[in-house]
């Protein structure tokens, strides 16, 4: 007799309804949760939390038929175990602080790999402790190969976690299954005439970092309060999670030290412990900051948020100002927060500011990070060194052509 499968279902959209899609005695059946035109999110998993009480109780007699023995040894499939244990094991590792901490927007990351590349896959079916590297290794086959090399990498590395949570609760014995598979994938160097057109925006997004022409037109052109929101951004290099989470406490003595972060509207700690060291102002961000503080339009608020939405009073939504108040603007020349950081680490190291002072700057906890990832190279700069070397070796030794 086969073993009930606990299950989590799939909310989809059909016709003018969100639909709860799950399984009953083998059999696909539906619960029509809600009008669409109620709740037009973009986003599914925003109508799992809307009716999370509703969903739990249409799957409880189902999953209870699960036996609770089974995760003890291995007994369960994949899906099985990551539907009713490791989900919950995620979620207790948002309330644990340090290393163990996991955010919420990384579960709901992780939600959608498995809705989109797992659940529903032929591999959920293999029991945890049946599981073979070469079944990891069929199921990253099957995976769409047009998709780029680091979605193959992440989706490796999401059921790598699976299994290291089983190998570290107890659930499996051995050795990870997931360890030797290999990701494939296309990779980084595709021509751009083969990417999609939001693959081609991401690519530019992650490959642009701000010059000081871009950065003086925002300041130009952008009102309050995205106008010092941006030069916070482009002088510091404080990211969009670390700006809304400011208070006007943690600017003191010519120095902001962050103390925590906004992720979705949950406030937590700083990513890391280099993350809360304190960056230095500069003359003129402390001057823009002085003057936004003076503007009777934002004035200080109780709970002493630096930039706070006007209706709610809470941390403003650095997404909204990126989709509806900059691009408009600024003629669409927009390329994300994080090209603020990498502008900031590039530009200084343009204007011969030593590597470690640069990490000191962007709190990276190691140098290889700003090195590889936030200091672009400078073709001009390259050239005019070249030059610079041809005339010392001709000058110091007699170099004849």
């Amino acid at each position: 007799m086969a073993r009930p499968r606990g299950q989590r279902g799939q909310i989809k959209h059909h016709g003018s309804n969100w639909l709860f899609v799950y399984y009953v005695n083998g059999k696909r059946t539906h619960t029509a949760l809600a009008p669409f035109d109620a709740f037009p999110f973009r986003n599914p998993e925003q109508i799992r939390e809307k009716f999370a009480d509703r969903i739990n109780e249409l799957l409880r007699p189902v999953n209870a038929a699960v036996p609770s023995a089974a995760l003890m040894d291995g007994m369960l499939t994949l899906g099985q175990y990551i539907d009713q244990v490791y989900w919950k094991q995620c979620e207790e590792r948002t309330r644990l602080e340090g290393a163990n901490h996991m955010e919420p927007s990384t579960i709901r990351g992780y939600r959608k790999i498995y809705s989109k590349h797992v659940e529903g896959k032929p591999v959920t079916e293999i029991k945890m402790n049946e599981f073979k590297t070469v079944d990891g290794q069929n199921w990253l086959n099957n995976v769409p190969q047009k998709l780029s090399h680091q979605t193959h990498l992440r989706l490796r590395a999401f059921l790598a976690g699976v299994f290291a949570t089983a190998l570290r609760t107890g659930v499996l014995d051995g050795v990870n299954p997931m360890d030797v598979t290999k990701a494939g994938g296309l990779s980084k160097g595709r021509k751009e005439a083969d990417l999609s057109p939001r693959e081609l925006k991401i690519r530019k997004s992650n490959e642009h970092a701000y010059e000081h022409s871009e950065i003086a037109l925002m300041l130009d052109k952008l009102p309050e309060p995205t106008r010092t929101i941006c030069a916070v951004a482009a002088f510091t290099g404080l990211t969009r999670s670390e700006i809304p989470a400011l208070k006007w406490s943690d600017y003191e003595d010519g120095e902001i030290k962050v103390q925590r972060k906004v992720v979705n509207g949950v406030v937590g700690a700083p990513k890391t412990e280099a993350r809360e060291a304190g960056v230095p102002v500069a003359p003129l961000l402390r001057q823009i900051l002085a003057k936004y503080k003076a503007n009777k339009s934002f004035p200080p608020i109780a709970d002493g948020w630096m930039f706070y939405g006007q209706k709610e009073k809470k941390p403003i939504n650095m997404d909204n100002l990126s989709r509806r108040e900059i691009p408009q603007f600024i003629n669409g020349a927009w390329f994300g927060w994080h090209a603020f950081r990498r502008g900031l680490g590039t530009r200084l190291n343009e204007m011969d500011v030593d590597d470690s002072d640069i990490q000191s700057i962007l709190r990276h906890a190691n140098i290889a990070t700003t090195q590889g990832y936030y200091i672009f190279p400078n073709s001009d700069k390259a050239k005019s060194g070249l030059r610079k070397l041809t005339e010392t070796v001709r000058k110091t030794y007699g170099v004849k052509v």
